[in-house]
C-alpha cells in the first residue's frame, strides 16, 4: 500500500508531501492545486498499467505542456510503499531535454537498511523503458509486480450521473465516472452480488427523499450483456425505478459504495468532490459510510471536498487526517497538515473546521 508521497516540480507543486491512511481529507480553494495531486495519482497509476511515458504524461490534465513546474526541466515523485512488512522508497524522475522526455535516475530503497548493510543493484524494466537503481531490494520478477500493481490499484473516482443513466456493459472494473456500476455488480458472482446489493442498499436507505428502500442490478438485451441499475421506493414496493429516475446525489452515493465493496483490498480510492449532489443533510451518512468501508475493506481513500457541513461532520478526532492546499505569493502549490496549523487551537476556540475554511482561515 502506498503510505505517502512527495511532489517535486510537479504541475504547480515545487516540493510538497501527501501522506496517505485509511481514510483522508484534501480541502483547498478552487485553482489551488487539489486537482493536481490527483493528477499525479493518475500518473502512476498509468505507469502500473505499463503504457509508455508520453501516454502515461497524456492521463494528466494539461498533458506535457503543464506536467512539469514552470522554468524546471524535471520533476520527481517519491512514492512509500509498504509490502508484506517492509517499506520501500520509490524515486520517480522524469526530465525533459529539447522538448523530449524521458525517465531519469530512478531509484529505490529498502527503509531501515543503512550503512554497509546496503546492497547495490539494478533493474532494467524494458517494457518501459526504466532502468531502477536499487539499494537492498530483491530483483525479482514478482517483487516489481507486486510494486506495479500497488500504482494499478489506485482507483481514482468522479461520478457523472448523466453517464450512470445509461445502460451499460457488464465488466469486472469500475470506470472513473462511474459510467458502468450496473455493469460491476451484474459481473459478480450470484452469491456476491445479492451480498453487495444488500450492503448498497443498507447505506442509501437513510439518503433520498424519496424512500428507496432496495439497490439492485439486473442484466438486459437480448443476450444479457448489458445492465440497468434500479431501485424499489416503499411507496411503490412492486415498481421498480431504474437509474434514469434516481436524483445525481443518489447516484454518486451509490458509486462510491459500490467502488469500496469491489475495489480490491489494499487499494487507495481517490473520490473527486465525494459529497457533490448530496443534501448538507445527509453528511453524517456519509462521513460514516466511509469510515466503515474504508476500514472493513481494508481500502484507502482520499477525498477532496469544499463542503463545510461535511468537514464539520468529521469532528475534531479527524484533524490529524486533513490536509489543505494553499498558493503561495509565487504561485507555488503547498499541502498543509491542519494539525500542523499556527493558531489552529485558537481558531478551532472561535468557530468549526467548516467555519474555518468558509471564512478562508485554512
Amino acid at each position: 500500500m502506498i503510505t505517502k508521497i512527495r511532489l517535486q516540480n510537479w504541475k504547480s507543486f515545487k516540493d510538497s508531501t501527501i501522506y496517505i491512511d485509511s481514510l483522508g481529507i484534501l480541502i483547498g480553494t478552487n485553482a489551488s492545486g487539489k486537482s493536481n495531486v490527483l493528477d499525479a495519482f493518475a500518473f502512476l497509476r498509468a505507469v502500473g498499467e505499463g503504457k509508455s511515458l508520453l501516454d502515461a504524461i497524456q492521463t494528466v490534465r494539461g498533458g506535457e505542456d503543464w506536467i512539469i513546474r514552470r522554468g524546471e526541466d524535471f520533476f520527481c515523485i517519491e512514492i512509500e510503499i509498504e509490502i508484506e512488512g517492509s517499506y520501500y522508497l520509490l524515486d520517480l524522475r522524469v526530465i525533459k531535454r529539447n522538448s523530449v522526455f524521458s525517465f531519469g535516475s530512478c531509484e529505490i530503497h529498502r527503509l531501515g537498511i543503512e550503512g554497509d548493510n546496503v546492497v547495490p543493484g539494478k533493474f532494467i524494466d524494458s517494457a518501459r523503458n526504466m532502468t531502477w537503481k536499487t539499494y537492498d531490494v530483491p530483483i525479482l520478477l514478482d517483487f516489481w509486480a507486486k510494486i506495479y500493481a500497488t500504482f494499478r490499484n489506485i482507483i481514482i473516482l468522479d461520478p457523472v450521473p448523466a453517464k450512470m443513466r445509461d445502460y451499460c456493459k457488464i465488466s469486472k472494473e469500475l470506470k472513473s465516472d462511474g459510467s458502468n456500476v450496473a455493469g460491476v455488480l451484474c459481473a459478480l458472482s450470484p452469491e456476491e452480488k445479492k451480498k453487495v446489493e444488500a450492503l448498497v442498499s443498507s447505506y442509501v436507505r437513510p439518503l433520498p427523499e424519496r424512500d428507496i428502500n432496495k439497490v439492485i442490478s439486473e442484466p438486459v438485451g437480448l443476450i444479457k450483456s448489458d445492465a440497468m441499475l434500479y431501485c424499489y421506493e416503499d411507496w411503490n414496493p412492486e415498481q421498480p425505478v431504474d437509474a434514469r429516475g434516481m436524483s445525481d446525489g443518489t447516484l454518486r452515493f451509490i458509486a462510491i459504495v459500490v467502488a469500496l465493496l469491489t475495489v480490491a483490498p489494499h487499494s487507495l480510492l481517490l473520490i473527486e468532490e465525494v459529497d457533490n449532489g448530496l443534501h448538507p443533510s445527509r453528511a453524517k451518512e456519509l462521513v460514516d459510510m466511509l469510515k466503515d468501508l474504508s476500514r472493513q475493506r481494508q481500502v484507502d481513500v482520499l477525498c477532496t471536498t469544499h463542503n463545510p457541513v461535511l468537514l464539520d461532520e468529521l469532528g475534531n478526532k479527524m484533524i490529524p487526517f486533513i490536509s489543505y492546499v494553499t498558493r503561495d505569493e509565487h504561485g507555488d502549490s503547498h499541502v498543509n497538515l491542519l494539525e500542523e496549523k499556527e493558531n489552529l487551537a485558537k481558531l478551532m476556540a472561535s468557530g468549526t473546521i467548516g467555519r474555518m475554511m468558509v471564512n478562508d482561515k485554512i
